[in-house]
């Protein structure tokens, strides 16, 4: 597949997400160029960033191409933590 052909192609994404370990799930599908993958960061909202912890490949016939799971996360401690400061605000 050429370049410009795959820039352009999306897929439908279920994802689930939650605020703390054990809450609830609130779900929503999204059109992506790439599936999220365990580990990734998501940017919910400005204000809200997860993190991916499992992604579901869904093989069968259905209205979506995965199911993606994330959690909320302090990005701010994120940041201090792997780039020793804040870069990224959310607005």
């Amino acid at each position: 597949m050429n370049q410009l052909a795959n820039q352009s192609a999306t897929m439908k994404i279920c994802i689930h997400y939650r605020e703390k370990h054990s809450g609830p799930w609130a779900s929503a599908d999204r059109n992506v160029k790439r599936t999220p993958q365990a580990g990734d960061f998501i940017a919910a909202t400005a204000t809200k960033i997860f993190r991916v912890v499992l992604t579901l490949h869904v093989l069968f016939d259905a209205d979506y191409d995965a199911e993606v799971f994330a959690e909320v996360v302090d990005f701010d401690e994120v940041q201090r933590k792997t780039l020793g400061e804040e870069v990224w605000q959310g607005r």
